[in-house]
């Protein structure tokens, strides 16, 4: 399924092309965001649904075995999903790797500075957009701690083992993606021992949260 999506959005000469068209889009909404999101959610649970995906050759399948699965999803929505997504990671990738652009962003004081410094960079996205993947990014079972050779824990996604926190960390001071809880709340007790990316451990503390001094009186 995967190699679908990359071929049909996400190959080099295709990227290219839907970056620029998603651009002249009206932009789509939180629930249309969810909307698709829960579709490939629901896609790693059905193994046949996903191997059927798999094997589409063309996008007009791919969308009908999600319409037969569900979830009406038209192809401009996919597009601007897959490709807005991938703006943004390719930016986190790139500020992994180039100090300067990383500071820019990092010194950004507010969500709209952010996004006009990545835009600087050639990738487009909103604020809200931002938000939902890192609220998406927050309360996935997909982040891992790693250490980076001096001594500092690392919170990164697999998704190339990008780094993640210093985003997270931004987006809750600014207010975007709330630091102690969820938009979309589990209805799993905590006192359940399962893999619940909604248990308080998966949550971040915002930077300021340490900058914080316990006033005697």
């Amino acid at each position: 399924m995967y190699f679908q999506i990359w071929n049909f959005f996400l190959k080099e000469e295709q990227y290219i092309i839907w970056k620029d068209k998603i651009n002249l889009y009206n932009k789509f909404d939180k629930i249309v965001w969810q909307k698709i999101a829960d579709f490939f959610a629901s896609v790693e649970q059905d193994f046949f649904l996903k191997a059927n995906l798999g094997e589409t050759d063309s996008i007009a399948q791919f969308i009908y075995l999600a319409l037969e699965s569900g979830y009406d999803i038209a192809l401009e929505e996919l597009a601007w999903f897959v490709v807005t997504r991938k703006q943004i990671w390719n930016l986190f990738d790139l500020a992994q790797k180039t100090p300067l652009l990383k500071e820019q962003l990092l010194s950004a004081k507010n969500p709209q500075q952010f996004v006009k410094v990545s835009s600087d960079y050639g990738y487009y996205f909103s604020v809200d957009e931002l938000a939902w993947l890192l609220t998406d990014i927050k309360s996935s079972p997909e982040l891992v701690s790693i250490n980076n050779g001096v001594g500092e824990i690392l919170t990164v996604s697999n998704y190339g083992k990008i780094e993640i926190s210093y985003w997270i960390w931004l987006a809750e001071e600014w207010g975007i993606v709330p630091p102690f809880c969820h938009r979309i709340q589990s209805a799993v007790s905590l006192r359940q021992n399962v893999e619940n990316p909604f248990l308080p451990d998966r949550c971040f503390l915002p930077k300021s949260y340490f900058n914080q001094h316990l006033v005697c009186h």
